[in-house]
Order: structure tokens, then sequence, then C-alpha cells
């Protein structure tokens, strides 16, 4: 055996100075060295002292606990709902905090890859996580953290105050959380120009189909069946209490006399059917459709772009809950054309009802009760004048946009009065989601699939223009706001706590 190994090694030995001669006659003033043997050299590790080993294994096992936790950090936010920006600067904030060298990430809708480097080592994860959700309480708690973090902070530390946060219960049970569902869209219903027995019917239909929702949610369910199944209960729901409450009245009214109601009464005159789009607004994905644009404003195109296209497919599902319900009992899906009051009146419902339905929004975002009244007061203060503007000759698409505007301006406001205890996100999108046109919306979706696409495109088009005016108007607000969102620069750069120098008041809001 080791006569004939020794035999190979002996021919490989000629081989290989035959190969080397035949080089160093064709290239003369060329050296190769890709077939000379390579000297051996000790693993520079194997080779240190017990004393410098023990050293690598502590930065290792250090590496390691710094990766887990802002893994954890970067996951958990991804599961409240946050923007790609704050993903990336809290995770940065604490790798710095942590005494991390460098640390780079990538965030898209549903995934993480963080890469953290602690010399002589470095360890990259990959995270994925399928729980989309909105959760503001949690964001903002999220927030305050990352923002007092100090130099010196542990892994450990981090795990406890994380584990502290995780404990919170939801702010609202499920009876406060549907609730809210009905009463925001009763609202919403009154806004959209119906009456009174069409927003009671819209409300107690919103809330059957947000129990459906809860349910399903609860047990984990896909997203898109989730949103078609609550879509179908809410609009069904809706069809059935109309279609009853117009037979109980001809029991004692002529159908002459139902149409006579006064419009406050019904703001629709043939069978109560203002409401059944207001009935299914609790499902317009609000949060994750106005973060999708602050992620496209930021260029994360990555995550902003995926998220826009889970936000489409959520209002597809919607959409077509509503049309089968439309089409199956000959309904239609059209608002009526002039709001049930007048005067003062008019202008103090709205008022009430922005207040309301903006709160009940932001309880659906899990907000805590003084942002909800802080999300509704910026929303009743704003959201009737943009009425106002419409009705005296200004274009629906401009009026959006200026009240887009001036309600990010008053959410930075509210949120530096508060010493940053709320976040912007968190004020403005409750007060925003108001102005996203639900109604056009399915209703477009609905004309789409009857087959009438004059009224599907016109639609269509006047809905992309608002959503996109609103977008404009929010990311104008940030960027009057705050430097970092005016100056597209790396976060390196822009973020005081990869500095060696942190004299800066930078605030994460």
């Amino acid at each position: 055996m080791f006569r004939r190994l020794r035999s190979i090694e002996t021919t490989f030995n000629s081989i290989n100075r035959r190969i080397q001669g035949t080089l160093n006659v064709l290239f003369p003033h060329e050296k190769d060295q890709a077939f000379a043997p390579t000297p051996y050299t000790a693993d520079p590790i194997l080779g240190l002292d017990s004393e410098r080993l023990v050293e690598y294994e502590r930065v290792r096992i250090q590496l390691t606990e710094q990766s887990k936790v802002l893994m954890r950090l970067g996951h958990v936010l991804q599961t409240c709902g946050a923007s790609a920006y704050r993903i990336k600067v809290s995770m940065a904030r604490l790798a710095a905090a942590m005494g991390a060298e460098e640390h780079h990430v990538l965030v898209t809708f549903g995934e993480i890859s963080s890469t953290v480097y602690l010399r002589p080592f470095s360890r990259t994860e990959i995270s994925e996580q399928r729980i989309f959700g909105t959760n503001a309480a949690k964001l903002d708690r999220l927030r305050s953290f990352t923002q007092n973090l100090e130099p010196g902070t542990t892994p450990q530390e981090a795990n406890r105050i994380l584990d502290r946060i995780d404990a919170y219960p939801p702010e609202y049970g499920s009876l406060e959380n549907i609730l809210a569902s009905g009463i925001a869209c009763a609202c919403f219903c009154f806004l959209n120009r119906g009456g009174l027995a069409e927003c009671l019917i819209a409300g107690f239909a919103a809330a059957s189909g947000q129990l459906l929702r809860r349910v399903m949610l609860h047990r984990q369910m896909n997203h898109f069946g989730v949103w078609l199944a609550a879509g179908f209960v809410g609009a069904t729901v809706y069809v059935g209490l109309a279609t009853a409450l117009n037979h109980f009245l001809l029991l004692f009214m002529n159908s002459y006399e139902i149409i006579a109601l006064p419009p406050w009464i019904s703001g629709d005159t043939i069978g109560f059917r203002a409401g059944i789009v207001s009935a299914v607004l609790f499902l317009v994905p609000g949060f994750p459709l106005i973060t999708s644009m602050l992620d496209l404003l930021r260029m994360d195109l990555s995550a902003g772009i995926s998220r826009m296209v889970y936000t489409v497919m959520l209002v597809i599902s919607a959409g077509a809950a509503v049309w089968l319900v439309s089409l199956a009992f000959n309904w239609t899906v059209d608002p009526p054309n002039v709001p049930p009051l007048e005067g003062k009146w008019l202008y103090l419902m709205r008022t009430l009802c922005s207040f309301v339905a903006s709160a009940g929004f932001a309880m659906l975002f899990n907000s805590t009760r003084p942002l909800c009244f802080y999300a509704g007061l910026i929303c009743a203060v704003f959201n009737p004048l943009r009425f106002l503007l419409v009705e005296n000759g200004m274009d629906w698409q401009f009026a959006v946009g200026l009240e887009a505007l001036a309600i990010g301006l008053a959410a930075d406001l509210v949120s530096r009065l508060s010493n940053f205890t709320y976040s912007r996100v968190s004020l403005s999108v409750p007060a925003a989601v108001l102005m996203i046109p639900g109604v056009p919306l399915y209703a477009a979706l609905t004309h789409l699939n009857q087959g009438d696409f004059t009224k599907a495109t016109s639609s269509l088009i006047e809905v992309s223009v608002v959503i996109l005016a609103i977008g404009i108007g929010l990311s104008a607000a940030r960027m009057l706001t705050d430097r970092n969102w005016l100056e597209n620069r790396d976060l390196v750069e822009t973020h005081p706590a990869l500095k060696d120098n942190d004299e800066s008041d930078f605030t994460m809001r």
C-alpha cells in the first residue's frame, strides 16, 4: 500500500517538473506559481495562545448575541407595520449602542437581511416573517426605546426591554375593537352622503364583518381570503338589513311615503342602498397604503413596491366581495349626489363624524387612547374644510393634497408638543385614512366587473390621482419638518449614532 502511494507521488512530481520546465521555456521572464507547492501555514487562530483564543471566542459569542437581538428588533418592527426607513434607523441605533463596529441591513416588505461586524468576525442573518398587521402603540414604544438608547447597552438589557414591550396587552378588547369598526364605518357612511338609516345599517354590517375578520386573523388564515370573506359578510349583512327595513316600513307606509322621507333619514329613496360600500370600508388598508408611499419617497423600492402590491391585492379582494353581493342582489353601489343635511348642521355633523371615524380607525390600529383623541382632533379640524373647498369649486385632488399637507404638519406639531411620545405616522395615518376614496374605489371595481368600463375607468383614474395627492401631501410635510427626509443621503452620513462625536439633536419621529 505505501509502496503504491510512493510510486504515485513520484509520478506526480515528475509530471509537475516537466510542466514547469515547459512553462519556463515558453515564458522565460514570467514565473508561474500555479503549480508551485504551497508552503504549509498553520491556521492563525489555531496558532494563537490560549488567552487570545478565549478572547476570540468571547467576541464571537458577543457578535452572535448582538445579531440576534438586532434581528428581533427588526422583526418586531416589521410585524407592527413600520416603514423600511424606521426599521433601518432603529436597528442602526441599537447596533451602535451595543458597540458593533459596522452594521448593514436590507429590508423588504416581508424579509430582513442583517450583517453585523465585530472584528475580526462578521455575522449575517436573514429573517422572513408572515405576520402582517398594524400596532401603533407598540410602534411608539419601540420608537421610544430606540430613541433613548445609551452607549454600552448590552444584548441582555435590550432583550429585557423588548420582553417588557411584548408583554403589553392589546389596548382594546374584542368588543371595543368591533364597536370601533362599526361606529367608524357608520360615520364614514354619513361623510359619503348617507342618511341615518344607512349609517345605522352600515355600522352593524361593518361590526359583523370585523368580527369575522378578527376570528380568521386569530387563526392566521390567508389575508386575501380574510378580506374576501369579511367583505362578503359585511356587504351581505347590509343588503339583508336594508331589505328587511324596507319591507318593515311597507307594513305601515306606502312606497310614495317612503320615497318622501327626508334625506337625513334616508340618503337613498330606493331601498336604503347608499351605504353598502361604507359597510366594508373597515377593510381599507390605510396604514400599509400610506407607509408604502413613504417607503417609495425614501427610495426603499423593494419594500415600497411589494407593500403597495400587497395593499392593492387586499383592496381587490374586498372589492370582489362587494361586486359578488351587488351582482347577486342587483344592488347599486354609487352614493347619493346630495348631502343629507345643509348649512351649519352639515358642517357640525361632518366635524363630529370626522372625529369619531378617525378615532375609530386609530383604535383599529391599536393606538393608545390619547393618540386616538389627537388623531381624531386633527381630522376634525381639516376634513370638514376639505368638503367646503370642494363644494366651493376647488378640485377634489388638489383639496386632498392640501389636507394631507396640513395633517402632516399638524401631526409633527402634536408629536413635538408631546416630546415625541407619539410618532408622526401614528398621528397622521388615522387622520388621513378618511381621505382614501374607498367608496369610488370599490364602486369602480364593481363597475369593472359588471362591464361598465366607462365608469370604471374614470373612477379608477380619479381614485389613483387622489391617492397620489395624499402621498404628495404627506411626503411634503415630512420633507418640510425633517431634514433626514429632505436630504437623500446614506444612513451612515445622516445618523448620529454611527458617528464618533454624537452631538446632534437627532430625533426619530
